[in-house]
């Protein structure tokens, strides 16, 4: 039979991390491999982050620095060039293609094209299957799928990407019309017409995404932009980075020791009279080695107290996305407020937010036609309603991470490490559960590093290192 004395490799998710696993797996092998991905999605390569079909969102960067080749950065923007205009999109007038930032979709085009380019080139010694499926449990061997059907294989890489973030209060709607549980799905804003105040529970740029999605169809009412601690997304600048004051020095073993390393260094770009956006490159290099350097209470501290400073400072919006921002702002329709969300109500208009200010501790109702949900993501593996989730923690094959984000594993096998203690030489991960692992590892820089050493381990060919 053909592909019977292939070695079998099952895939569950067929995102980003999912896809670019498989091309270092593909790439770094010799032998015979039946490769295997489970994505319910039709296209693979997409995820949430490139599946949005909306041409307003766009890469978070430019387009010269989203290559999945690392000895040629210029691949993407050869790609762009040769099928961009087919697809239809061209950069903007003025701008060249490396220095664009084009639509989400398209480099969800350009990895699904590198997966069937790197698998057709193995002349037939690959064999890759796309099984239009979810999974919901593994035992021995076998991977359950929701249709009923199952699958074999000897090694199963956990590429699971994002779950969508809940609360009691906004559970307590459901399918009440003016809730839009989740803004990235078809038909989300259909009812945009008739608004005129939306509140977006969030500021990141899940929000920015959402606004960009009213804005494009017409919404010219009021948003009102619900957080915590009130830190809106930034807008990316062009900014070298900040020299290396961290090299061959002792990294800090606490988060306010890091905190007071990270605030001079701030304080000294201010002064310089620089941009303190010169300062993320910087940290982003040593944020590994420090964070594994922490103890897991320093992880549940720096978690509490500085992930979210964290995340804006890194993860910021292009020019062309933050345009959208400014100009809302610019024309009063756009408001912030810091507070917590204590309930949501549901109204004859819509709904209403009960809002707990941070400043004050008073509570505020805020009415509004629509509410967005625009909270991010789950990673508390024991809070994740997913049915293959609570398989794998109810039967010990994964750990919950103590702190709260993703699972435990080996850094440098990237093997799961089970309830009992060991490293799984079966069951893998990559991505956005490995979190408490590696901190930062959400994004495109930080999940090629991972397939690069999850293809070593399954290859045989990786060196015996720990990340640093």
């Amino acid at each position: 039979m053909p592909g019977s004395s292939a070695r079998r490799i099952a895939i569950i998710g067929g995102g980003f991390a999912g896809v670019v696993a498989a091309i270092k797996i593909i790439v770094g092998s010799t032998g015979r491999i039946d490769l295997t991905l489970v994505e319910p999605r039709e296209g693979l390569g997409r995820g949430i982050a490139y599946s949005t079909d909306e041409r307003d969102h766009l890469v978070n960067g430019v387009a010269g620095g989203f290559t999945l080749g690392a000895n040629d950065p210029g691949v993407f923007v050869r790609w762009l060039q040769e099928h961009g205009s087919a697809l239809g999109w061209v950069p903007p007038p003025g701008t060249s293609y490396a220095e664009s930032s084009p639509p989400r979709a398209l480099y969800g085009a350009y990895i699904e094209h590198e997966l069937e380019r790197v698998v057709g080139i193995t002349g037939g010694r690959v064999r890759l299957l796309h099984v239009h499926d979810r999974a919901v449990a593994l035992d021995a061997g076998t991977l359950t799928l929701a249709s009923g059907g199952s699958l074999d294989a000897d090694q199963f890489i956990l590429a699971t990407g994002l779950f969508r973030k809940e609360t009691d209060w906004t559970a307590s709607l459901g399918s009440h019309r003016a809730y839009i549980p989740d803004p990235f799905a078809p038909g989300a804003f259909d009812a945009v017409e008739s608004a005129g105040q939306v509140i977006l529970l969030g500021s990141g740029l899940t929000m920015l995404d959402s606004l960009i999605s009213l804005e494009t169809r017409g919404f010219r009412g009021s948003y009102v932009v619900v957080s915590r601690r009130g830190l809106l997304v930034e807008r990316r600048r062009d900014a070298e980075p900040w020299p290396d004051v961290i090299a061959g020095r002792a990294l800090p073993r606490t988060v306010p020791a890091m905190l007071r390393l990270v605030q001079q260094q701030r304080r000294a770009c201010l002064s310089a009279g620089d941009d303190w956006q010169r300062l993320p490159a910087l940290l982003r290099q040593h944020i590994i080695p420090f964070w594994q350097g922490l103890s897991d209470r320093e992880r549940a501290r720096f978690v509490r107290h500085l992930g979210a400073y964290w995340n804006v400072a890194q993860h910021r919006a292009s020019p062309p996305s933050y345009a959208f921002l400014e100009r809302v702002k610019a024309q009063g329709r756009f408001h912030s407020i810091a507070g917590t969300v204590n309930a949501l109500e549901a109204t004859p208009r819509g709904v209403r937010a009960l809002v707990r200010l941070r400043s004050t501790q008073h509570s505020v109702a805020l009415d509004a036609d629509l509410i967005v949900n625009a909270l991010g993501y789950e990673f508390d593996w024991n809070r994740i309603a997913d049915p293959l989730v609570r398989n794998l923690v109810a039967s010990g094959q994964v750990s919950p991470h103590p702190i709260g984000f993703g699972i435990r594993a080996d850094t440098r096998t990237h093997g799961v490490i089970g309830r009992d203690g060991r490293v799984s030489t079966t069951l893998f991960a990559i991505g956005h559960a490995l979190r408490a692992e590696l901190w930062e590892a959400s994004s495109m820089r930080e999940q090629l590093s991972h397939a690069d050493r999850l293809a070593g381990s399954l290859n045989g060919t990786q060196d015996n290192r720990q990340v640093a």
